[in-house]
């Protein structure tokens, strides 16, 4: 992560220096975006793990929940969260957006590079699932952190989309567990309501940040 952030900065300052983005590089977050951002990445994660999942009917491929259940094996939540929840997405960001995305977006328009970093972060996790599930997102969050104009518009994609696939694999055979008792309605109404939510963030985030980006008008970073 560490040489992948002095590659950034030197990269950075090659761009300044040709005015290719502003100079000071990026735009800020204001604290809703933030929050709009790790909601969008859940409802993002939610969203095409639905789509991976029904291709999952036609294509079997077990090496995906073979490899989760050798990772997450012997470790607790908060240790999942702090690892594969912030840290490794801070790491997979420094890499594949900020340098390999920017680098990409140096020299193609802006679908090209989205499209081709999201390609290449697919294959990098090396089963089916992870292809299509981690390419898609890689894209996306390529092309909000465009639209954005800041760094950690794709980080904190990503934290929100990993922490909640964590939470909801925790949560998961405790909501089966009330089927059947009284509290199976309340909790099939919350989830619906939580469904609802992150597909109604996923669909403003795509608007607010598609809009910011085209009033900047520019390249931020």
């Amino acid at each position: 992560m560490v040489p992948a952030v002095y590659l950034y900065r030197k990269d950075r300052d090659r761009r300044v220096f040709g005015r290719l983005v502003s100079n000071p590089p990026g735009e800020k977050l204001n604290l809703g975006e933030c929050g709009l951002l790790l909601l969008f990445g859940a409802g993002l994660a939610f969203y095409v793990n639905l789509f991976v999942g029904i291709l999952q009917i036609f294509v079997q491929d077990n090496t995906y929940q073979n490899m989760m259940e050798s990772i997450t094996t012997g470790y607790s939540l908060w240790e999942m969260i702090l690892w594969m929840g912030i840290v490794a997405p801070l790491a997979e960001e420094t890499i594949f957006r900020w340098l390999m995305y920017l680098r990409l977006r140096d020299y193609m328009r802006i679908p090209a590079a989205a499209i081709l970093s999201g390609v290449i972060f697919g294959v990098f996790h090396g089963n089916f699932v992870q292809i299509i599930y981690a390419g898609i997102l890689g894209a996306v969050m390529a092309y909000i952190l465009e639209m954005s104009g800041n760094l950690w518009s794709s980080v904190l994609l990503h934290i929100g989309a990993n922490v909640f696939s964590l939470l909801l694999t925790e949560a998961a055979p405790k909501l089966l567990a009330l089927e059947g008792t009284p509290y199976a309605a309340m909790a099939n109404t919350a989830v619906l309501t939580l469904y609802g939510s992150l597909l109604a963030a996923v669909i403003f985030g795509i608007f607010h940040f598609v809009k910011k980006g085209k009033k900047r008008g520019y390249r931020a970073i």
